[in-house]
Parts: structure tokens; sequence; C-alpha cells
């Protein structure tokens, strides 16, 4: 069981965690002061550390910052009565795993705990690792993310990871960092030392995609003068990452199930098989049991590429990973651009209320924009970040498409004081469509098509009447009725 340090200057709050935390495994010891913290941590090297803010000696923030140049593995939960975000972003920033607001509910702050355990699990399994790769793969990609849905994705990744052959099928949203996930299977993996492969399947023509992959021969084709090494050659030993998949023809994707099959391949032209040691890690963020039934994807590739299926969260699903992110792009772009730059309150706090529909890949965005437009030595603003613009582009309804009907008037040119369109008239052209689509299912029936609009017959009169429908006299009765009363 972990051992957790509980620092705060309220003798009484520290008796009752540790009462209520002894209960549930944990291994306890408390300190008043953030000198004592210190000491006690460095003899006892606790798992997780519960931080007071505002402690008699020594500032929260400078405690966390010394506990984790002790120690980085330490996960620091930071405990304050006060709701401030700029105090929230800089424990985050200093290192602290999550940010508690007293008074809180014990049960909240064991759940916190056990998230944090979570955590720890992650950084066990990923120890095999050594240092230096998984150092080069933090700084060259971005920070590993401390959610607890990326940190079950994490963990699901380590372990397959471990396996040299499994393929491995990433799915989720645009921009949620399915590239990110792939690199991070192949720096864990033991063939780290070997190339990884990246190809978008979408972005590459269909005719020229086989040739990308499998390479060809000289004259297989019209200009193929010489000898191409495709990607899956190239790969060997590593990893290939496709992109994108759904978006693979269907001849292609036969091609490509065999070389997972039988880890040979033909190049384009040639007349020999090659071998090929590498593993697949696809990604899409298309529906393939769909395109499946559409019958533009293969049954059987789909099932070879799910033998680990990972699903990774969209940026909005986890908040917890947005300021953490954003303070690292910041970073990066203020050292490529040589600018020192911070977020204001403001910034933060609109980041976090943003629904990031284009999640990581947007964040990144949007921050290189505000490095580049702010001003060097100042603070980022919400009007730098022009998330509101971005609000109101995503959200802008769309005018109405014109119904091609002959007996729908024609919508008045606007003048350059209206609105876009006359929302009375449009109303209009919706009922007239619906009541023109229940005439013409009923063979111009009025009363059946009343029933099938859920209205009256004299409503549906006056409706035709209103919007110039022509008007037929009819019996009243269906005829079936009439039928029978002959």
């Amino acid at each position: 069981m972990y051992s957790i340090l509980v620092v705060d200057d309220e003798p009484l709050l520290v008796e009752f965690i540790k009462e209520s935390l002894a209960d549930d495994g944990y291994h306890i010891e408390t300190a008043t002061t953030g000198a004592q913290a210190l000491d006690v941590a460095r003899k006892i090297h606790p798992d997780i550390v519960l931080l007071d803010y505002h402690l008699p000696d020594l500032n929260g923030i400078d405690v966390l910052k010394t506990l984790r140049e002790n120690d980085e593995g330490v996960q620091v939960l930071m405990l304050t009565g006060y709701n401030d975000v700029r105090t929230a972003f800089e424990a985050m920033r200093s290192g602290a795993a999550d940010y508690i607001l007293k008074p809180f509910d014990i049960e909240s702050l064991k759940l916190s705990i056990a998230k944090v355990a979570e955590k720890i699990s992650l950084r066990n399994q990923i120890r095999i690792l050594s240092k230096e790769t998984l150092r080069r793969y933090t700084e060259s990609e971005f920070i590993l993310c401390p959610s607890p849905k990326m940190t079950k994705v994490y963990e699901l990744a380590a372990q397959v990871a471990q396996t040299n052959d499994t393929t491995v099928l990433i799915l989720g949203e645009s921009g949620a960092g399915k590239e990110h996930i792939a690199k991070f299977i192949h720096h864990s993996s033991a063939r780290h030392t070997k190339p990884f492969v990246e190809i978008n399947c979408a972005a590459i023509p269909e005719n020229l995609l086989e040739a990308e992959l499998f390479g060809y021969e000289p004259g297989a084709f019209t200009d193929a003068r010489s000898k191409k090494i495709g990607l899956f050659e190239y790969a060997d030993g590593g990893t290939l990452f496709l992109d994108e998949i759904g978006d693979m023809p269907l001849a292609t994707q036969a091609k490509v199930l065999k070389l997972i099959e039988t880890k040979t391949f033909r190049r384009v032209g040639g007349l020999r098989d090659m071998k090929s040691d590498v593993r697949i890690v696809a990604a899409t963020n298309r529906d393939l049991a769909r395109l499946i039934e559409e019958g533009k994807f293969r049954e059987d590739l789909y099932y070879r590429l799910q033998v680990v299926p990972i699903e990774l969260p969209p940026l909005r699903e986890r908040p917890e990973d947005i300021l953490q992110l954003a303070d690292f792009f910041l970073k990066n772009f203020c050292q490529t651009m040589r600018k020192r730059l911070e977020f204001s309150e403001e910034a933060l706090q609109a980041m976090l209320n943003y629904s990031w529909k284009g999640n990581v890949r947007e964040l990144k965005n949007v921050i290189e924009r505000a490095v580049i437009i702010a001003p060097n030595g100042e603070q980022i603003t919400p009007q730098h970040l022009s998330l509101d613009a971005r609000r109101k582009v995503a959200t802008a309804p769309q005018p109405p498409k014109p119904i091609e009907e002959p007996m729908i008037k024609e919508e008045p040119a606007p003048s350059s004081n209206d609105l876009p369109f006359s929302l009375r008239e449009h109303l209009d052209n919706i009922v007239c469509k619906y009541i023109l689509d229940a005439l013409q299912k009923t063979d111009g029936n009025q009363l059946r098509a009343a029933k099938l609009l859920g209205i009256e017959r004299h409503v549906l009169r006056y409706q035709m009447k209103k919007l110039g429908i022509a008007i037929k006299d009819e019996p009243t009765q269906e005829p079936a009725q009439k039928e029978s009363n002959r």
C-alpha cells in the first residue's frame, strides 16, 4: 500500500485525515510546517503528499518544488481554502497532481488519492523504459497528460508495448493525440531503437498509396525508372503508423492484411516476396463498423487491427490536461520565438471554459497564434487567444437551404439592413414542405394527410389556403369508407 505524508498547520484536520486514510490501509505520516514536511519526506520518501498551500514557515509552492526536486516521482495534492485560478495554475505548473479546495468531503479526497494512485501505477509500469528513452520521448513530443482518463490510456499502451508484434487500433476524434499514443507505444517497446514511420492514408492519392507502402520495381509503371523502397521495408524492425486507415482503398487493405498475417509483401511490379518485421499501429476517427456495412472496409482486416483497441478521449472530457498542455506549448513556442510570456488568470479561465472541438491540435494552434501576436514580456490575455471568435464560427447557424418546390414562394432578396432571411417566410416554407409531402404520400387525400400530420382537416385546409396550395373539393370520408357505404 502507498505511503502518504499529510502536511497542514491545523492539528485537528491532520488527525482527521490520518484516521480516515489509515482505515483504507495507507501508511500515514504527518507534519505541521514546511521544514518538518521536507525533513520527513527525505526520510520516508512518500508516494503521495497532501500539502497545504498556506504554512506558517514556508510557502506551499516552494515546498512543492523542493519535494519534486528531491523526488520527481512523488505525487502532490495541493490543499487550499482559496479558489484562485492563478494559484491552481502555479501549483499544477510546479508539478502538483491535483488542486483541492477546503473544506472538502473526505470521500472526495479519497477519490482524488485513488486517481493519483493510478498515475503511480502507470509510472511503475513504464519503469522498464530507460530514463534516456523516456526523456527523449517526452522532450520531443509533449508531457504525459495527467488526467485519470489518459492515465488509463497510457497504462493500456504501456502493456501492449511489451508485446513485440501485436497490432493496435487507436480510435478518437481528429486532433485528440492518436499519433502521440502511437509514438508512446513505439518508444515504450523493444522496437524503440528502430524507425517509427507514419503515413496519412487520407493524404496520399489512391494510385500512389500502394507504391508508398510497398515500394516498386523499375518499369512497374510509367516513370518508374528505378527501384523504390516502401515504408514497410524501411520500417523493418520498427513501427509503422497508418493514420486515417479508414480511408485506405480496399485493394491496398488486402495487401496490408497479407503482410500482417504472413510478414511478407511484394513491391509493385515485383515477382518475389519480401519479409518485413514491423508492428502496425493504425488510427482513425471514422466508424469502421459502418464502413464495413457499406462495403468500404474489410471485416477481416478490421479484426486483425483491433487486437488491442485504444479509445482516446477528446480534450473536452479531460479538463485536467488543458492547463498542463497549454503551459508546455507556451514554453516551447516562447523558446522557439525567443519571447517571455505568461498566461493571465482570465486566459487560463477562458481555456478551461472552451469546448476544444479541435482537441489538442486546436489548443496548440491557439497558443502558437497567441505567442506570435502577444507583445514580448507581457501576459497572454483572452483577446490573444481569440476563443470567442472561434466559438462563434463553430456555432454560427447556417442559412437554411431553399426548398425546391414549385408551389413554395421564393423569399425576396433582403436589403442591406435586413436579416439573412425572413424567419416567418422560412417557417411557412417548412410548413408548406410538410403539407406537400403528406399530400403526395396520401395521393392528395386531405383527410388522410391531416391524420398523417397530426392536425384536424380544417386546420390543414386553412394552411393550404394561406400558403396558396390548390384545394380540391373532396368527400370527407376516406376511400375505404366510401366503398362500404355504397
